[in-house]
């Protein structure tokens, strides 16, 4: 991907940042800090640690709204002051039982003001958030509590129902502190052993300990929170990140801005006001989950920064959030690209003169024709697409302004605090620009370690080097485009989901001899999980019987749009199933292209395969 046309006055993205970076009292003014033994660059104005930044924020923005939140029939709404006085609240209740800074405390529900309130109370107390994804199945929950051994858990009704059957379990490993902040009548009466509903009360004393940070010793360095990402087998990995390591994504994520507004010809004061809140208050529709560092980083903390208020849906559909967007004027949205395709589509539903101003999204590839739809849509709003993981507090690289607009199928530029290196996959020797090879991220935003995995923290992380499993190019002036991912993982609307976990579910079923999961395409999603398989010998089935057997067994993001019987599985030499193979086959099939031949080793070609698509 070639770089943005550049006039000759026209600054570089190198002369942005230089300016930008050692420029002293810039917002963006880069330092060094010795980090694991390594000197890495840093954001010298940053906030040290969660609490400093929540206390700031929630003080400053005090009268504005922060939430809108479902509630019944209707919808609850906090201020900025609302939040802080119940995780005070919160915080000081957790202090009284005995937890402490650096305490582990595990939250998990759908988004929610409780949710947010035991977020911000955490951070309060100088306590590690242990950020549950609501979405997995409760073996993988225990998985996940037993691996990040929390002090306390902190849930809504619905995943404490979903902790039940694995109660037990938990009690047995020490995890039998289970608090619902909402009712749990709803859960028959010999399940609810070791859950008990919330009620957060405090003592002036404790709360007076809160205010004052007694005993905390933060640093930059401690550790901040802790999220989970699937790897390419389907049990989850617990990401630990440090406290500057997350923040440095309120500064990363906005220098893009900066620097579009340098490239298009504003002043240095003009790039510095990009961190100065809008005159009028954002409103931003958030459907993502704030378990995910999106929803987390890019969104909840975004919002906190800038004085924003967030709109919560209890799920995604574009007929809410249609509806949601005109009642509640929002001019925001984004989270992953099927959101913006979604509203971008249903725009001539808004009322007259409705106008979007921001949409920003990550976490999937987005279709190349979504930056010019929205750009008809809305003309004047800003756009950005950026790349990243939750190793990486969730951005690595962003492109923004006319540079988006004129490389849409690019993502960026890194930021200046973070080095990116493509590399053979084999070898690891550095390739020259244009060729596509692994892609390895370093900088002081890439997370400690996979927690309680130490194996898998060394296969990721090599001399500082962190292995994205993703394949891409950089351009000679330094713009990344994404190629394939190099790990078995599919991207539906942003939720990641292991090739493993499926094959795994689908292998369950005795008359599957082998799976491969691979993706399929999809307009609003960007991906959907398509599955080839073969039966075993003297076996019978059709394709709809396997999808049917497969859904209890897996969660809703993970489930087959399509399962195709093959008589084999395409192959290596060496035994191996070609993915690459799979996923031609699949994806012609999933097109409705006609018959379609399988090649394996031996084998010339195979008859048309059977299958059977999923409900959409």
């Amino acid at each position: 991907m070639a770089a943005a046309a550049q006039t000759d006055t026209q600054p570089s993205i190198a002369e942005c940042d230089l300016l930008l970076t050692t420029t002293p009292g810039s917002r963006w003014e880069v330092t060094t800090a010795t980090i694991d033994g390594r000197e890495q660059r840093v954001w010298k104005n940053q906030p040290p640690h969660f609490r400093a930044f929540l206390l700031a924020q929630l003080g400053r923005f005090a009268e504005r709204d922060l939430l809108s939140s479902p509630r019944g029939d209707g919808r609850e709404r906090a201020t900025y002051a609302d939040v802080r006085a119940r995780a005070v609240t919160l915080a000081a209740w957790l202090r009284s039982r005995g937890l402490r800074a650096g305490a582990r405390v595990a939250i998990g529900g759908l988004n929610s003001t409780e949710w947010v309130v035991a977020f911000v109370a955490a951070h309060l107390l100088g306590a590690v958030p242990v950020l549950l994804n609501s979405t997995l199945h409760p073996g993988q929950q225990a998985h996940c509590l037993t691996i990040t051994k929390p002090d306390i858990i902190l849930v809504d009704g619905k995943l404490a129902e979903q902790i039940t059957p694995v109660a037990a379990r938990l009690a047995a490993k020490g995890h039998n502190i289970i608090f619902s902040w909402s009712p749990i009548d709803h859960i028959p009466t010999p399940k609810r052993a070791g859950i008990q509903e919330l009620r957060a009360t405090a003592t002036a004393a404790d709360i007076a300990a809160i205010e004052s940070g007694e005993g905390f010793n933060l640093t930059p360095e401690s550790d901040g929170q802790i999220l989970f990402t699937s790897g390419t087998t389907s049990a989850p990995k617990a990401v630990l990140v440090t406290q500057r390591g997350a923040l440095s994504h309120i500064l990363s994520s906005n220098i893009t801005g900066a620097r579009a507004t340098l490239r298009a010809g504003g002043s240095y004061a003009d790039a510095q006001a990009r961190l100065d809140p809008p005159a009028s208050q954002n409103v931003m529709l958030v459907p993502v989950p704030l378990f995910h560092v999106t929803g987390c980083l890019s969104w909840l903390v975004k919002a906190m920064t800038f004085g924003s208020k967030i709109v919560f849906m209890r799920r995604w559909d574009v007929d809410t959030a249609i509806d949601l967007i005109a009642s509640e004027g929002v001019n925001v949205i984004g989270g992953v690209p099927a959101i913006a395709t979604s509203v971008v589509k249903a725009a001539d539903r808004l009322p007259p003169g409705h106008t979007i101003s921001s949409v920003n999204y990550g976490g999937a590839p987005p279709p190349a024709s979504l930056a010019a739809e929205i750009q008809r849509a809305w003309p004047g709003a800003s756009l950005a697409n950026g790349y990243g993981m939750t190793e990486t507090n969730g951005i690595v690289t962003c492109l923004s302004g006319a540079d988006y607009i004129a490389n849409p199928k690019s993502v960026g530029v890194p930021f200046p605090l973070t080095e990116v290196r493509i590399v053979h996959p084999e070898t690891r020797a550095p390739l020259p620009a244009n060729e596509v090879g692994l892609i390895l991220v370093k900088g002081s935003n890439v997370m400690k370690g996979y927690l309680g995995d130490a194996e898998a923290t060394r296969k990721a992380m090599r001399d500082g080097w962190f292995d994205t499993g993703d394949l891409g190019s950089l351009s000679p002036e330094g713009w990344l485009s994404i190629g394939d991912r190099q790990k078995d993982m599919i991207i539906r609307g942003g939720e990641n989901i292991a090739s493993a976990e499926v094959e795994h579910a689908l292998c369950e079923d005795l008359r599957v001899e082998h799976a491969a999961a691979v993706p399929v395409p999809d307009d609003v999603l960007g991906e959907r999980v398509g599955v080839a398989v073969t039966l075993v010998p003297g076996s019978t089935a059709t394709p709809g019987e396997l999808l049917a057997a497969a859904e209890p067994r897996l969660r809703h993001a993970a489930r087959p749009a399509i399962v195709v019987i093959l008589p084999a599985l395409p192959r290596n030499a060496s035994g191996k199933v070609v993915k690459t193979d799979v996923k031609k086959v699949v994806r012609k099939v999933w097109a409705h292209a006609g018959p379609v031949s399988v090649r394996s080793s031996g084998a010339t070609s195979a008859p048309a395969p059977m299958y059977a698509k999923a409900k959409l």
